[in-house]
Order: C-alpha cells, then sequence, then structure tokens
C-alpha cells in the first residue's frame, strides 16, 4: 500500500497536534500535513495532493465549510471529514460529501475508523499503478484522460490538467488498461472513450472533455469511430458491449 496522504486543518494548535498524533498513529504508511486556516490549506491545495482531508469548522476566517465548498469545485474524490463541537452544519457538510461528521472531542478509534475507510476505498479503486521517483505511484483509471508515448515514456494525461510522465512504452503497458474503455486510437496514444466530448472528423481527432485533441490513426478512424459508438450505447444501457 502507497503512502496515505492527509491534510488536517485546525486553527487550535493543540487540537490540531492532537489530531496529527491520532492520525499518525492509526496506519503504518502516513504522511500528514497541518494548515492553521482554511486560507492556508487552499493556497497549498491541487486536485490528487490528499487522499483524507480533516477540517474543523469554525476557524478564524474562512470556516471549513466554506473551504470544502471550493476544493469540491476542483476535486470531488479527496475523502473529507468534519470535525466540530456543533452539529448545525451536519446537513451541509453532507451535501458536500463529507464522508464522516466528528464531534469534538475526537476519539482515536474514530480516526482509526476513517483511516479504515479511506484505505479500503483507495484500494478498492481499479487504477494504473506504475513507479515514480522511486515509489510505487496508483493513478484511478477514471482520472485519466489519455495516455501519450513520447520517446521512451509515457505521458498520462489526468482530467485535473496534470501530466505524469513515466518509463515505458504503449505495446508493453496497453494490456493492463481496461479495454472495455480504453481504445489504441493511434501508435503514440491511448485513449479513455469515457472521457470524449467529440469526433474531430475533419482533424482526425478525439476531442477529450478539457478540449485536448487526441490523434486518430487514419487506418484505425473508423474502427475508432465504432469503439466509442459501442462505449456510449454501452453506457446508455445497451446491450451490446
Amino acid at each position: 500500500m502507497e503512502r496515505l496522504q492527509v491534510g488536517i486543518c485546525e486553527d487550535d494548535s493543540q487540537e490540531r497536534e492532537r489530531l496529527l498524533t491520532m492520525v499518525n498513529a492509526s496506519a503504518e504508511r502516513v504522511e500528514a500535513e497541518t494548515f492553521g486556516s482554511a486560507e492556508e490549506l487552499l493556497a497549498a491545495f491541487y486536485p490528487g495532493k490528499f487522499d483524507l482531508l480533516i477540517l474543523d469548522i469554525y476557524m478564524n476566517g474562512m470556516t471549513g465549510i466554506d473551504a470544502l465548498e471550493k476544493i469540491r469545485e476542483k476535486d470531488t474524490r479527496v475523502v473529507a471529514a468534519i470535525a466540530t463541537t456543533s452539529k448545525d452544519f451536519a446537513l451541509e457538510s453532507y451535501r458536500l460529501r463529507a464522508a464522516r461528521y466528528l464531534e469534538k472531542p475526537v476519539r482515536a478509534d474514530e480516526i482509526e475508523e476513517l483511516m479504515r475507510y479511506v484505505i479500503m476505498k483507495k484500494e478498492s479503486e481499479l487504477h494504473f499503478e506504475c513507479e515514480m521517483g522511486g515509489m510505487q505511484v496508483r493513478i484511478p483509471f477514471d482520472r485519466i484522460l489519455f495516455v501519450e508515448q513520447k520517446g521512451k515514456n509515457l505521458c498520462i494525461h489526468l482530467d485535473d490538467g496534470d501530466e505524469k510522465t513515466v518509463r515505458g512504452t504503449l505495446d508493453e503497458t496497453e494490456q493492463r488498461f481496461p479495454e472495455n474503455c480504453f481504445f489504441r486510437c493511434h501508435k503514440s496514444y491511448l485513449v479513455n472513450l469515457a472521457k470524449i466530448r467529440d469526433i474531430d472528423r475533419e482533424l482526425m481527432t478525439f476531442v477529450m472533455g478539457d478540449g485536448q485533441q487526441v490523434h486518430i490513426a487514419r487506418r484505425s478512424f473508423y474502427a475508432a469511430k465504432r469503439a466509442y459508438e459501442q462505449y456510449l450505447f454501452h453506457a446508455a444501457g445497451g446491450e451490446e458491449a
């Protein structure tokens, strides 16, 4: 299991250290970062940075709920837990898909249960596993727009605009991607059919959700078009795979 990345946002320094101690004791491989305000957290945040966020609601300046609302505009995947002395924001936190609502003082067994949930969720995600910087990294398939061959490297384009570069070739790794939603449309491109917005027949490209263009080999155009149409039919509840 790769290291869990946890962000703790709490303006009370003693409570912040207490949460940090409980988080570090709750799993073997944890890297936790603490923030004294919502503004500080948002300045450091980017999609995919954390597996778990623990946010206090009542802080000087922006509340934890306001911060989570802004985070959800960028990242719908990160697990979030709200810690507070009040139940006033329970419904609001669930609207923002908070996994847990923790009443203070937060207990160690609650943190342990929360961390087990995050680990289970992370391990159950279908993912592409690769090595980056000497570490094993998991990239969920549903975050990948397309994979591009660049020399002896693969550039993995993600749905948040990020790119990951790993050693390897499409010929070597293509079979590690689920064939029901990934299609090799060009010798240098493997595309996620679920992330396509349109087909540009004149340019012979797939237009991705973020506007990027993925080239389709001329000889593969009709097979690529067919694969995309089959995917849409199947996604809409059709029987054809």
